[in-house]
């Protein structure tokens, strides 16, 4: 408990808890819908946040704080820009494949840029895993047990 945000909270979650165990209060008196002020209290204990103060930087972080943050953008743009890259020459390899097959055969190449309109994905669309096989071991195999010669 070394943060003071959550000393705060235990703080007041304590004196609700405190209110809310007096006795004699009327259960009619809860906005729930069962008529029990604990679950309201639950609520709040659980999903009420203290609102954070504003963080107060000196003139010296705050510049440290805006480098950063301009050197992050810009290595998310790297990144961005490399990966464009890739696709692009994916694309392009893709594009010269097609315009091989296409010279060296017409009729595979139509058949490679059709779509069957009427594919069942999970029988006819079979899906790249990398899950083992349902037959693992084959126990059936015989072992050769002949003589050597």
């Amino acid at each position: 408990m070394s943060s003071p945000f959550a000393r705060a909270a235990v703080a007041a979650n304590s004196s609700i808890m405190r209110a809310a165990g007096r006795p004699g209060g009327k259960k009619g008196n809860s906005t729930s819908l069962n008529g029990d002020a604990r679950n309201d209290l639950i609520k709040k204990v659980l999903f009420d946040v203290p609102p954070r103060p504003p963080v107060r930087m000196s003139p010296e972080d705050l510049e440290r704080h805006e480098t950063i943050e301009r050197a992050w953008k810009l290595v998310r743009q790297q990144r961005k820009q490399e990966q464009e890259k890739g696709l692009a020459r994916k694309f392009e390899m893709m594009r010269k494949a097609n315009a091989e097959l296409e010279a060296i055969s017409p009729a595979l190449f139509k058949h490679s840029q059709t779509k069957e309109r009427n594919a069942v994905f999970p029988r006819q669309l079979r899906t790249l895993t990398d899950t083992p096989p349902k037959q693992i071991w084959n126990y059936r195999q015989t072992v050769n047990t002949a003589p050597k010669a």
